[in-house]
Order: C-alpha cells, then sequence, then structure tokens
C-alpha cells in the first residue's frame, strides 16, 4: 500500500472518529438538559400540595393529571436519562 493510500484511510478513519464524537458529545448535551429540566419539575412538585392541579401537554391540549402520576412519571425519566448518561 503506498503512503498516499494510506494516509487517505487514516484522514478517512480520523474523520469518522471525529463524527462519533461530535455525535456522543451533541447526545450527552442533550440528556444533560433534559436531566436538568426534570431535576427542576421534581423540585418542584416537592413544593406543591398533594391536591394540587398538575397539567401534562399532549400535543396542543393540557390534560390533568394526579400529582402521585406526574412525580412517578418524571422520577422514571430521571432514571432513564441517568442510565443512558
Amino acid at each position: 500500500m503506498s503512503l498516499d493510500t494510506r494516509l487517505e484511510a487514516a484522514t478517512s478513519e480520523y474523520q469518522r472518529l471525529q463524527k462519533e464524537l461530535s455525535d456522543a458529545i451533541e447526545a450527552r448535551q442533550r440528556l444533560d438538559s433534559q436531566l436538568q429540566e426534570n431535576e427542576v419539575v421534581q423540585k418542584e412538585f416537592k413544593l406543591l400540595k398533594d391536591d394540587a392541579n398538575i397539567f401534562k401537554l399532549i400535543g396542543p391540549v393540557l390534560v390533568k393529571q394526579d400529582k402521585s402520576e406526574a412525580t412517578t412519571n418524571v422520577n422514571k425519566r430521571l432514571d432513564y436519562i441517568r442510565s443512558e448518561m
């Protein structure tokens, strides 16, 4: 194999690895952002009374949700995000 061919192969591999790293960093940042958002929601839920009205946005509609159900969903989401990280 000539030097040019090896150099092209090494360059291609380097570019592929750079793209892979960039994708991983982007995914990590997205997960970190989601984690922070959900942690804020979790803290806010702790401040609410048990009979507080909580609404979940589903498409263009706000749907009423029980506090316990909403808290469980946020906790599960946090567990999932942490496991992905």
